[in-house]
């Protein structure tokens, strides 16, 4: 076989021993500022460019929940109820305050009502954490 049918050969097949193989994808990811100037920080800490110390935090690392089902869903009914109240602004402005105050008024109640039961459960939860399971 000549050297120009090997090289044929190989351009459907594996790239020969020895090379380096390309990468086949890129990808952009975009940072905020502050997140771009801690990256580069870890990365000159670890005494690694930029690309690989993303890469191998990507591979080598775990992905951490910071909230828990709980908390997700108070976040999504606040954020409901901000635009609700976001709305009831709006109609007030078209059809006057004195109609949609009532409205305004209970919507701040459970707004309140939740808040109050967010600070309970975080409280809890700061208690339990810092108590010892005495029962073996």
């Amino acid at each position: 076989m000549t050297n120009v049918q090997e090289q044929d050969k190989r351009k459907g097949g594996r790239p020969p021993t020895g090379r380096v193989r390309k990468l086949s994808k890129s990808v952009t990811v975009k940072f905020s500022k502050p997140s771009y100037e801690a990256l580069r920080l870890r990365a000159r800490k670890a005494n690694r460019k930029l690309a690989e110390y993303i890469r191998e935090s990507a591979l080598n690392g775990e992905v951490v929940s910071g909230h828990n089902a709980e908390t997700v869903a108070i976040a999504k009914n606040l954020i409901g109820m901000a635009n609700n109240l976001n709305q009831l602004t709006k109609l007030s402005h078209q059809r006057g305050f004195h109609e949609t105050h009532v409205y305004v008024v209970d919507l701040l109640r459970k707004l309140k009502a939740i808040l109050c039961e967010y600070r309970q459960a975080s409280q809890i939860s700061k208690s339990n954490s810092g108590r010892k399971d005495t029962t073996t």
